[in-house]
C-alpha cells in the first residue's frame, strides 16, 4: 500500500518519479499492486488483457483520482483497466504506466551528451504502436523540469 504523502504527491503532479509507483509493482514481500492516477474516474476494475476476465478491483484512495489494489495474481500479467467515469458508461483503456521505457538508455545519454544530430526523432509526439496497443508516445528533454504535463481534450 502506498504512503499518504506519496499519493498526495501524485494527485497534486509533483511527485518525482510517477513511473516508480504507478501501474503494476512487485513490493517486498512478493505481493502485486496495481495503482492507477484517474481523475474523474468512480470505479476501476482490472482485466487481464486477452481474456477481459475481471482479476481484481482497484479502491480510490484519493479525490483526484488515485486507485490502488492488491491483485491475486503470481506473476506479471497484461491487463487493461474498465473505467467508470461518472454518470457514462465504462470505458477500457491500456495503463500508460504499463508499458516499459520508451527512449533507449543509448538514446538518453545522446541527449544529455549534446549528440543527438535528430532530437525532434524521439521527442515531441510521436504516433506509435507498443505490444498491440495504438497509442502516442510524448517525449520532452527538460532535465531541470519539476513538473511537465500534456494538456488537451483528450484528457480534459
Amino acid at each position: 500500500m502506498l504512503a499518504d504523502g506519496e499519493i498526495a504527491a501524485l494527485a497534486d503532479a509533483r511527485h518525482a518519479d510517477p513511473f516508480a509507483v504507478l501501474g503494476l509493482h512487485l513490493d517486498v514481500a512478493g505481493a502485486w499492486w496495481l495503482r492507477a492516477m484517474l481523475p474523474g474516474a468512480v470505479a476501476v476494475d482490472v482485466l487481464e488483457a486477452n481474456t477481459q476476465r475481471r482479476i481484481g478491483r482497484l479502491e480510490q484512495r484519493h479525490s483526484n483520482g488515485f486507485f490502488e489494489a492488491k491483485l491475486a495474481i503470481t506473476q506479471r500479467v497484461e491487463y487493461r483497466l474498465r473505467v467508470q467515469f461518472g454518470g457514462a458508461d465504462s470505458v477500457v483503456l491500456a495503463d500508460a504506466f504499463a508499458f516499459g521505457p520508451q527512449l533507449s538508455d543509448s538514446d538518453l545519454t545522446a541527449l544529455r551528451d549534446g549528440r543527438m544530430l535528430r532530437p525532434y526523432e524521439i521527442l515531441g509526439a510521436h504516433v506509435r504502436c507498443v505490444d498491440a496497443v495504438d497509442g502516442v508516445r510524448f517525449a520532452v528533454w527538460a532535465p531541470n523540469a519539476r513538473r511537465v504535463s500534456v494538456v488537451g481534450q483528450f484528457n480534459a
